[in-house]
């Protein structure tokens, strides 16, 4: 009963704050309307003077670099901020602004605000609760949105904005691969960069020189400063060396007799979801007084007089309340459909979890028998990330630290992190390396 009262008040005062962002969120978009800066910091270029937007002149050239060149160059997003680190461009540093390098992420911000040819947009993101969790929020880009004509003054023009956007259009392709297609470049995101945490990808150098092999590498992408923080780990590590590495410390861990009974236990244990099946409960109470509540808004525009003298004014009213009513009904729907999500995640999750250390049992057996994509979507499925050191240590183990996507048994204790800093733990595994590799 207290469980289901604390779960009651939860979705109350949940329902309240929805309540209280639809009214704000109202209020941002009808000065959106007027064309009225809607809240927030003012965007990189302009600045706030009375609550209306003014042209920074310390800012503002460069908004009109990145314009120019992304419009009249070949260069990209990554190209234009590269340029602006290079060239002696410092970008003013405030509330909103606090790295003094340019970013990919800043570029493409800046080009994809409509504020810059004199709009003002709203709903270009929306807060989201992140599938899969209970309180956690994140913010999702939107693809259609309104824009109002702005009373502030454009630092480009409407037909060089929508120039740049083409360009947006032309660039958003995925490149196909076309050399060694059957290659996999299995941790690809997974490994971290020491340096900048960043993710490290695949890098191929086409075969050349005496032995004419073409070799696999993974590196960091953020050498070039376009991140608008420097990097210096300029390493490129061999494939195929931290494949093996990393294989022979699951290898290392799954042959365990006590990480098999461990695994046994786990294979099929249920979930539990009684929580949100009883927020699902309240959420349909919610509903149904909201429903109630609609209809008696209904009854009464339909009863008003229309001899009334005050009938618009009424009817007004209750036409508010109503629209307001029904976004009640969509942040309840939704809240349903979120919570219906995050169940059959959590279910799947299980089954995922359940196939995953089925596979862990016969690992040995069945990884030299994978393909490479079939590693790939191996690793992907049970490692979350690799941390490396920024030198190879004499011992030959690039590895400091995996993190599990699953609780893993050692030692008798559930862990989602292998600390691998222990000298004789980094020494097995290097060990275990070599031997594999012989094999």
């Amino acid at each position: 009963a207290g469980k289901l009262m604390i779960s009651v008040l939860s979705a109350v005062a949940e329902i309240e704050r929805e309540n209280i962002r639809t009214q704000t969120m109202a209020g941002r978009e009808q000065k959106a309307r007027e064309g009225k800066w809607n809240g927030g910091f003012a965007p990189y270029g302009y600045k706030l003077v009375d609550g209306k937007l003014m042209i920074a002149e310390d800012e503002v050239e460069i908004i009109t670099v990145i314009f120019d060149r992304y419009i009249h160059t070949r260069d990209g997003i990554n190209g234009v901020a590269s340029y602006l680190n290079n060239h002696g461009y410092k970008k003013k540093l405030r509330q909103n602004n606090t790295i003094s390098g340019f970013s990919s992420a800043f570029v493409k911000d800046v080009i994809d605000n409509p504020i810059y040819m004199g709009k003002i947009a709203y709903g270009r993101r929306r807060t989201e609760k992140k599938l899969g969790t209970r309180n956690e929020m994140h913010k999702v880009e939107q693809s259609d949105f309104p824009v109002y004509e702005g009373e502030h003054e454009a630092i480009v023009s409407e037909a060089d904005w929508n120039l740049a956007q083409e360009k947006r259009k032309q660039n958003a392709y995925k490149r196909q691969k076309v050399h060694d297609i059957d290659h996999a470049h299995i941790l690809s995101g997974i490994l971290k960069c020491p340096c900048c945490g960043k993710s490290l990808y695949g890098n191929m150098a086409k075969a050349h020189g005496k032995d004419n092999k073409t070799r696999f590498y993974y590196y960091c992408k953020n050498t070039l400063g376009a991140t608008g923080h420097r990097c210096d780990f300029r390493t490129n590590i061999e494939q195929s060396e931290m494949n093996q590495m990393v294989a022979s410390i699951i290898s290392a861990m799954v042959t365990r007799q006590d990480f098999k009974d461990a695994i046994t236990e786990k294979i099929g244990a249920a979930v539990d979801t009684k929580d949100m099946e009883k927020q699902m409960i309240v959420l349909q109470d919610n509903l149904r007084q909201s429903l109630g509540t609609k209809s008696s808004i209904e009854r009464q525009m339909d009863s008003l007089d229309v001899m009334d003298p005050h009938y618009d004014r009424k009817m007004f009213d209750l036409q508010k309340r109503l629209d307001l009513q029904y976004d009640t009904l969509v942040d309840i729907e939704n809240q349903m459909d979120e919570t219906k999500e995050q169940i059959k995640h959590i279910r799947q999750e299980n089954i995922t979890g359940n196939n995953i250390y089925q596979l862990l049992l016969t690992f040995d057996e069945l990884y030299d028998e994978f393909n490479e994509a079939e590693k790939k979507e191996f690793m992907r499925a049970f490692v979350e990330s690799i941390d490396i050191y920024p030198e190879k240590p004499e011992n030959g183990c690039w590895i400091r630290n995996i993190v599990f996507n699953f609780p893993i048994p050692v030692n008798g204790e559930e862990i989602t992190e292998l600390p691998l800093e222990s000298k004789d733990t980094a020494e097995t595994v290097c060990l275990l390396s070599k031997v594999n590799s012989r094999d």
